[in-house]
């Protein structure tokens, strides 16, 4: 992981863009350049000068009084319309790296530096408002200087990637919240529906670290990126115990029913949410951008079709435990006591299992997997507050269901799935019905193949067999 953090460093386009969409508001009306400066600026420097030319072929130079760049504006230096100009750009100094910064000075060598006025309506009215639509100023060259060195595929096939990418980040995280409701069905028969809680928790904890790191130590992206997962787990292993040996631990020695263990784990979400909102705030948890890391793979057009960095370290780490869960279950004495109670609870403590050690462990294991979701959610989107875990522990159940809940790649499976279908389903019909087609889709599973995608092997699994109490 420190090596993916701090090898994928590319330079930053933003200042470079935002001087270059500037030009045409500073110069005259109509005319056209072509820029000699290469997008390779420094990203530490707070100030970006781009030398261009104007073309001869610009409207000023075909007019009645040919070869006069305006009627009121001299020209300041000598040369023909080729002659190499200069604009700078000053920013404000960032906080943090990737933080974007405004515009405070602009200094061209025609015209000398812009006053304060027309920066601001500038900035105002031109860059934020005509934005892309000034490139059509420049050349060709000049208006693609941006554009990576990656195939074009066409503007409908490059939405259509950038959403299924986009998918697959999201459906990752959904894997790894849908692994504990598989893990603690699997074992016992019943489901938890605090794990988004844990989620939330876990959110909260890598914000509250990674602080703490910018705060002591500095803007040191990988040290952010560990404390903050290592929080993240730390807070929800320990949650998922403590709701074992104080609820579900409890109501398993006294041989409660489902319905017992539905109502305990809606009392464990009020219960989490409400002490999240009281101890810390009922405002979301906002932390800035640490790590604009994008890796472009294609493009149609001027759509550029990007890997986001958190998204890249999302799907290896979810695909990274699912393969060290799948080894756990198979290779360990854990993994061999999980079965036996999974299979039989009374046989296996007549063989010397101890079940309780191994549900305590399960609870633990179930809540790091949903700290872990929650520190990828935290650092990818930047905000959580404290009942945004609910709506993601549903749909996590959703996901366990779709799949196969029990199954490790079911879960894996259903999680990538349901990822696809909101990220798609956003892209091409909006947000509004976003959740309605989710939880219609969980509905028809349900209906038409309740046993989910990859089946419940009865002769492997005990899933589908009558538990002994």
């Amino acid at each position: 992981m420190p090596l993916l953090l701090g090898a994928c460093e590319k330079q930053d386009l933003y200042k470079f863009n935002i001087c270059r969409l500037a030009l045409p508001g500073v110069e005259n009306t109509g005319l056209r350049f072509h820029l000699l400066t290469r997008p390779d600026i420094d990203k530490g420097s707070d100030t970006v000068t781009l030398i261009y030319q104007i073309l001869p072929d610009s409207i000023p130079y075909h007019g009645d009084n040919d070869g006069a760049l305006s009627d009121d504006i001299p020209l300041l230096g000598q040369g023909s319309p080729a002659f190499a100009h200069s604009i700078t750009c000053q920013f404000a100094r960032a906080a943090s790296p990737g933080l974007r910064v405004p515009l405070i000075g602009v200094t061209t060598s025609r015209f000398g530096p812009l006053p304060d006025s027309q920066l601001a309506l500038l900035d105002r009215f031109w860059i934020n408002r005509i934005g892309r639509s000034a490139l059509q100023f420049f050349d060709d060259e000049s208006r693609t200087a941006t554009l990576p060195d990656v195939p074009d595929i066409g503007d409908k096939a490059a939405f259509a990637a950038q959403l299924t990418l986009s998918g697959l980040s999201r459906g990752a995280v959904y894997a790894l919240l849908a692994l504990p409701f598989t893990l603690i069905y699997g074992l016992i028969g019943r489901i938890n529906l605090a794990f988004g809680e844990m989620l939330m928790v876990g959110g909260v904890a890598a914000m509250v670290a990674s602080q703490a790191v910018v705060g002591s130590i500095g803007w040191h992206i990988t040290l952010i990126v560990t404390c903050a997962i290592v929080a993240a787990i730390t807070y929800g292993a320990g949650l998922g115990h403590v709701s074992w040996r104080w609820v579900f631990g409890p109501l398993g020695r006294f041989r409660a029913g489902g319905q017992a263990m539905i109502v305990a784990s809606l009392g464990c979400v009020l219960l989490i949410q409400e002490f999240v909102r009281i101890a810390w705030s009922a405002r979301n948890f906002n932390l800035p951008p640490i790590w604009r890391f994008t890796l472009p793979v294609a493009r149609g057009g001027h759509l550029i079709v990007n890997i986001d960095g958190f998204d890249i370290l999302a799907v290896l780490l979810a695909g990274a435990m699912c393969v060290i869960l799948q080894g756990l279950m198979r290779n360990t004495p854990y993994g061999r006591a999980w079965h036996a109670i999974s299979q039989d609870r009374f046989a296996a403590a007549l063989c010397g299992v101890r079940l309780h050690r191994i549900e305590a462990q399960t609870f633990a294991l179930a809540g790091l997997l949903c700290g872990l979701a929650g520190a990828i959610l935290a650092l990818r989107y930047g905000v959580i507050n404290f009942h945004s875990g609910t709506m993601f522990g549903f749909k996590a159940l959703t996901a366990a269901i779709l799949g196969g809940i029990g199954i490790i790649r079911g879960a894996w499976l259903g999680g990538l799935l349901l990822g696809l279908l909101e990220s798609l389903w956003t892209g091409y019909f909006g947000d509004p019905y976003r959740d309605a087609a989710v939880f219609g889709l969980l509905a028809l599973v349900l209906i038409l193949k309740p046993e989910g995608l990859l089946r419940v092997n009865n002769r492997h699994d005990s899933l589908l067999a009558t538990r002994s109490p």
